[in-house]
């Protein structure tokens, strides 16, 4: 999953990864990395879909699942909507990243800390 995860973010100046992790406690990590995505690596599709607490807590916060072999996953966040990656691409990880399909959001007020959208891998 490193491996994908880090050419998408070589290819695509506005993401960054500020922290990775092998840490269980999505919560913690969100809170400590304070990222705007977190991805995880899953053994099997659906494996997480205990994600409603975490997003309830971190209304802002994107969750991209990648199953471990690397050819799907799926985006969470809070709508609630779950869009599911049918391909895990280059392109396809790094457009769930920073822009899904689907309805548009009003645009967010950016922050001044950092540009683009930040990254955990746990």
């Amino acid at each position: 999953m490193t491996g994908i995860l880090e050419h998408v973010v070589a290819n695509d100046p506005a993401l960054s990864v500020v922290g990775t992790s092998d840490e269980a406690n999505l919560a913690r990590e969100a809170r400590r990395t304070r990222a705007d995505v977190i991805v995880v690596a899953q053994k099997a599709p659906d494996e997480r879909d205990s994600l409603a607490s975490l997003l309830h807590s971190r209304p802002r916060l994107k969750v991209v699942t990648i199953v471990a072999s690397g050819d799907s996953g799926a985006l969470y966040e809070l709508r609630p909507h779950r869009t599911v990656i049918t391909e895990i691409t280059t392109q396809s990880l790094s457009e769930a990243i920073r822009d899904p399909p689907g309805p548009r959001r009003r645009p967010r007020p950016r922050r001044t800390r950092r540009s683009g959208k930040t990254i955990a891998a746990i």
